[in-house]
């Protein structure tokens, strides 16, 4: 089950404040609160820690954070999972940011797609992938991974002392090391169709010395970039949270409205299901379109808050999405049953309908049994479109 979004920016109180507010038409003022939230500097930040066990990923979060294995409220080391589940340490450089120490991807003995679920990888707002003395294939997965999501990570060498002590004793040079490491890990990621994060090489026991220092710059500089990405993959669901009181009460309306087809159109016309089912169809949409329609003046007090054309916003909200079979086929087959049963009523041929005593029953239920089925899928996938046009008009007022 996907995380809830709206609980990390907003309390319960202003969450149920959103939730009445777009149940009352009040659709966007939700969204100007989402980018006040946004503009604030009040934004939780979740970093994810990950990479295989004994990579050096606790020592690494206590170093960041100046605390030693042994101070309290450090990070467990030595090689060993402390926890099956993350655990979180804040950031004191950087207020509103937390070091997640996630369990190492080889240590608890589940596959990729177990272990992404287990330690709830889509819910970090960025990630920090640390590795030893080689790329690994684990390491290859979750930059994919990351990279499905349109979020950003660093990729971190751990445990550079070791490589330059060997390339020490070889009489290696120690900067053509260096050179050598990042162009692996480029290639690497290469192979695995990854475009190559900010590699970084560092030393978990030297907080000044080898790419530290640069990877804690990176870092400050790149929150606020971190911060929107985050806002901005979280808006969709955001908004689908806001709408659920919503869709629960219109849901239930569509139910009621669907049952109500069959036993109407049976009494008023039943030998012409389809004529029922288009008219309780076509006021259903009539009815859902105005409850979930946006003004041209909320339109137009939205496009001079975000600084955006009205016709830009008209645009995005009216962009279709493509259909979806699952929900498309059922429709058409249900479209084809009532129709079917409406031409046999017309045309006087149901005989091969009726029961022994000559009673067209049969055919009067299934045509009332479809245009039924086919009412409330229509008004289902409409609301459901309309609510994703909201998303759509959203997603680009705040881009």
């Amino acid at each position: 089950m996907a995380q809830s979004m709206l609980p990390k920016y907003f309390s319960d109180t202003e969450m149920r404040s959103l939730q009445t507010g777009y149940s009352n038409g009040d659709v966007v003022s939700a969204m100007l609160r989402i980018k006040r939230v946004e503009d604030s500097g009040n934004v939780p930040i979740n970093i994810a820690v990950l990479g295989d066990g004994g990579a050096g990923k606790s020592t690494f979060i206590n170093t960041m954070r100046g605390v030693r294995s042994g101070d309290q409220g450090a990070a467990p080391v030595g090689g060993y999972e402390a926890s099956v589940n993350p655990v979180g340490y804040p950031y004191p450089s950087l207020p509103n940011v937390q070091l997640w120490d996630l369990p190492g991807s080889n240590s608890l003995g589940f596959e990729m797609s177990r272990y992404l679920k287990q330690v709830q990888f889509e819910s970090y707002d960025s990630y920090i992938i640390v590795s030893q003395s080689r790329f690994r294939e684990s390491d290859g997965e979750l930059s994919k991974k990351i990279q499905q999501q349109g979020k950003g990570f660093y990729y971190i060498r751990s445990k550079i002392d070791n490589d330059a002590y060997s390339m020490q004793m070889q009489g290696t040079d120690f900067g053509e090391g260096q050179r050598q490491i990042r162009q692996d890990c480029l290639n690497n990621f290469h192979r695995v169709s990854v475009d190559p994060p900010a590699i970084f090489l560092i030393s978990g026991l030297e907080v000044t010395g080898y790419d530290f220092p640069k990877l804690q710059n990176a870092l400050a500089s790149d929150l606020p970039k971190i911060k929107s990405t985050a806002i901005r993959l979280a808006i969709p669901r955001m908004m689908q949270e806001i709408q659920r009181p919503r869709r629960q009460i219109l849901m239930w309306g569509i139910r009621i409205w669907a049952l109500l087809t069959g036993p109407l159109g049976v009494l008023l016309a039943p030998r012409f299901p389809i004529f029922s089912a288009a008219l309780f169809m076509v006021s259903g949409w009539i009815y859902l379109r105005r409850q979930l329609g946006v003004s041209e003046r909320e339109l137009g007090i939205l496009s001079r808050a975000v600084a955006k054309p009205v016709s830009l916003l008209k645009a995005d909200m009216d962009r279709p999405s493509p259909p979806k079979w699952q929900v498309l086929v059922p429709k058409l087959l249900l479209g084809a049953v009532t129709l079917g049963c409406t031409v046999v009523g017309c045309t006087g041929r149901d005989s091969l309908f009726r029961w022994p005593n000559d009673s067209p029953v049969p055919l009067w239920l299934c045509g009332a049994g479809s245009s039924m089925a086919l009412t409330f899928l229509f008004l289902k996938d409409y609301l459901d479109s309309r609510l994703r046009s909201v998303e759509h008009l959203a997603n680009s007022a705040l881009d």
